[in-house]
């Protein structure tokens, strides 16, 4: 699948579902986001996940773009 098209379907997943693979990654998820995120990016991950509380309305819009960002080159590498 090009790149270009990840992309596009990764910007409209659903927020719980951001919000539950954010979760994951911190809790169980360690050697996959020590492999493809900095040191800088696993501690802004930990901010965002745990100022959110779950709920979307707490983060702003940059911040929910941003955790969509730093959760999905999680997964992705």
């Amino acid at each position: 699948m090009p790149m270009w098209i990840a992309r596009r379907a990764w910007k409209r997943v659903p927020w719980k579902l951001v919000w539950l693979v954010a979760v994951w990654l911190v809790e169980k998820g360690r050697e996959r986001m020590e492999s493809n995120l900095t040191k800088r990016e696993r501690q802004e991950l930990l901010r965002l996940v745990t100022k959110s509380k779950g709920l979307p309305s707490t983060l702003s819009q940059r911040d929910r773009t941003r955790l969509k960002n730093i959760a999905g080159k999680a997964l992705r590498g």
